[in-house]
């Protein structure tokens, strides 16, 4: 199968363009409502915990460089296995774009276009990404690759405008919710770094195989402090943490910073590059559903399939009326499908299958 070659820095931006869509999303709250004041402290706790296991990963990849899990699988248990896991796969990113979508839609209606219908909004959204697909992964990639760094720079100044906010007595008490909040319970927010899956994806597209370790890290560590400055932000600069906008923190940041003394409703600017992101995202995430499925079908192109992708990710979207259970099940589904399907399942065939290649050495 040919791949769209990558460079380090165009693999890091596949990685961590899921990241940014939760970080602008609900990510923050999340972690904010398990672990409270001691949010910090359980962001700096499960990066460590991440980095461990991204070295893992990679030290497990080792023998298999220039495969993706998807050919392991196969490696491991036939063909049977092979496609089991690539359907699992299809299946998370087809759901992981269509909470995206719709979470994201809603609150645009909420801040801008009450007058729409939200279908309206998500086919929009959808659009992008079939016209996306059909120009091809090279084009998907370069705009990802721009649109990225643009995201984190619009994340990282809506923290600069709210230091002046920042109180050092705010983060108390220290352990927050208990100290088993922090390091029990509270090590499943792993969940956060699920732009990991992709990880699963990039060592054959790589230029240099052998930098899937570098990759890994530097992706990692690039979504760990961001999330520690997010997390950090909400608990140094606001006296009440739980009373936070429910549309999103970051965007709670943006209408609470100085950013209004320089623009006029800044948050319109950000709302634009986050909206860019998740179009990206969505982009991305099709793109990776059609390799898939043309590695499992051993088609030679599946570019005339993302219509087809993006019509089941805007039947998905639309399934659950109800606002408050559908940031249920999303956050369900971000939570415990990554924690299963990342750090679980895909990990035990990589352990799985370096058992195999050891037997027969």
């Amino acid at each position: 199968m040919n791949y769209t070659k990558l460079g380090n820095f165009e693999a890091i931006c596949l990685i961590v363009v899921l990241f940014v869509n939760h970080m602008v999303l609900n990510l923050p709250q999340m972690i904010l409502d398990n672990s409270g004041t001691a949010a910090v402290l359980n962001c700096i706790y499960i990066l460590v915990l991440v980095l461990i296991f991204a070295l893992i990963i990679t030290k497990l990849f080792k023998n298999f460089l220039g495969l993706d899990i998807i050919d392991i699988s196969e490696y491991l248990g036939g063909k049977l296995l092979k496609i089991l896991v690539g359907i699992l796969c299809i299946s998370y990113l087809i759901i992981e774009a269509a909470f995206l979508t719709r979470m994201f839609s809603k609150n645009l209606l909420l801040v801008y276009f009450s007058n729409y219908p939200i279908s309206f909004i998500i086919f929009l959204l959808l659009f992008v990404a079939v016209v996306a697909n059909i120009f091809g992964s090279k084009s998907i990639i370069k705009t990802n690759t721009i649109i990225v760094p643009i995201a984190l720079f619009s994340i990282l100044i809506t923290f600069i405008f709210v230091m002046d906010l920042f109180r050092i007595e705010r983060p108390l008490p220290i352990l927050g919710n208990g100290a088993d909040k922090i390091f029990l319970t509270g090590a499943s927010n792993l969940f956060a770094f699920n732009g990991l899956f992709f990880l699963f994806f990039i060592s054959p597209m790589l230029n240099k195989k052998e930098d899937t370790s570098k990759v890994a890290f530097l992706s990692t560590l690039i979504c760990g402090i961001f999330l520690i400055l997010s997390i950090a932000t909400l608990v140094y600069a606001f006296s009440d943490i739980y009373t936070i906008s429910r549309i999103s923190p970051i965007y709670f940041i943006i209408v609470n910073s100085r950013l209004s003394a320089f623009l006029e409703r800044p948050e319109m600017i950000f709302i634009f590059i986050w909206t860019l992101a998740l179009m990206s995202f969505i982009s991305v995430a099709v793109m990776f559903c059609l390799n898939i499925f043309k590695k499992l079908t051993h088609m030679k192109e599946a570019k005339s399939l993302s219509a087809a992708v993006c019509a089941i990710i805007f039947v998905i979207s639309l399934l659950i009326d109800n606002v408050f259970t559908l940031e249920k099940f999303a956050n369900a589904f971000y939570k415990y499908g990554s924690l299963i399907l990342i750090f679980g399942i895909f990990t035990l065939i990589l352990i799985g299958a370096n058992v195999k290649k050891r037997r027969h050495l």
